[in-house]
């Protein structure tokens, strides 16, 4: 296949619809709902979660952990909702009839129907879960801000099972098919083709060139998805002394504190499951959008 013909079948898939969009959406909602409930679940066995912020990952022990998770199942009730019930319309205005009666004397005099704006419906489940999760969140990082000023209020409730291994599944059967993506030249491998397929989209939207940033988005959740998987393996692995790994302070850092350890190492793995699933539906669908192709 000629390098054309390839770019055509690109441009293809860049093409636009309603419905095509609305496809996108429940499935990256149907993406998320999953991630989201096993990440709750996580918090509430681990006592521990990393959560994500514009500053970046933050250690949530104890309560903190526990608010976090109840702000991931507020937001996966909410999606939920959303999937079942779809985006929600505003009610139409009802007709409104205008008589006039006449009587002697009178003179003809033009009477317009008052005109109604329709008001939003808003439903009392989402706007529920929306409080929640915000409430939630900001409890979370106030604790944890307490935590880091040395008081001990959000220190408690810890973990139900700090050392349960069964939330880390299926690592247990595949660690061993997920240790070579952890190699050296496997990892740089990965950083060496994002850095070429940035350079590449930079380069052909210099160019002008529709849809240039369409593979980059496309491509870098799947690199994403393979180095995450590859750390999560590595490191349930090298933190038991499979495979022959020797790796002392990871060991310690599982014995020392299991909870976070198995918490991070939980991130890793369904860090990895969402870049290829519901990541590489969020690439796809914002590399294709005509915004990208603005200058």
């Amino acid at each position: 296949m000629s390098l054309r013909a390839a770019w055509s079948r690109v441009e293809a898939l860049r093409h636009e619809t309603v419905e095509s969009d609305s496809l996108l959406m429940r499935a990256a909602l149907i993406g998320c709902v999953p991630i989201l409930l096993a990440y709750g679940c996580a918090g509430i066995v681990y006592g521990n979660l990393p959560m994500m912020t514009p500053a970046g990952l933050i250690d949530m022990p104890g309560a903190c952990a526990w608010l976090t998770a109840a702000m991931a199942f507020a937001l996966a009730i909410l999606a939920i909702d959303w999937l079942v019930r779809g985006e929600l319309t505003p009610p139409q205005p009802q007709a409104i009839v205008v008589t006039k009666r006449w009587s002697r004397g009178s003179y003809a005099q033009a009477v317009m129907p008052p005109h109604v704006f329709p008001e939003p419906r808003s439903s009392l489940l989402r706007i529920g879960c929306l409080g929640v999760a915000a409430v939630a969140c900001a409890s979370a990082l106030v604790g944890r801000a307490t935590l880091a000023l040395g008081w001990q209020a959000f220190a408690r409730p810890g973990g139900l099972a700090p050392q349960a291994e069964w939330p880390l599944y299926p690592l247990q059967w595949v660690w061993p098919w997920l240790l070579p993506l952890a190699r050296r030249p496997v990892v740089l491998g990965l950083i060496g083709a994002g850095a070429v397929l940035l350079a590449a989209a930079y380069f052909m939207n210099w160019r002008k060139v529709r849809g240039a940033w369409f593979p980059f988005l496309t491509v870098l959740p799947m690199l994403l998805t393979l180095n995450y998987l590859g750390d999560a393996g590595f490191d349930f692995a090298a933190a038991r002394g499979l495979g022959g790994l020797v790796e002392p302070e990871l060991v310690s850092a599982l014995a020392g504190d299991a909870g976070r350890y198995n918490a991070f190492n939980f991130l890793s793995l369904w860090g990895g499951l969402g870049f290829g699933t519901v990541g590489l539906i969020i690439g796809f669908w914002f590399g294709r959008s005509r915004v990208m192709d603005e200058d």
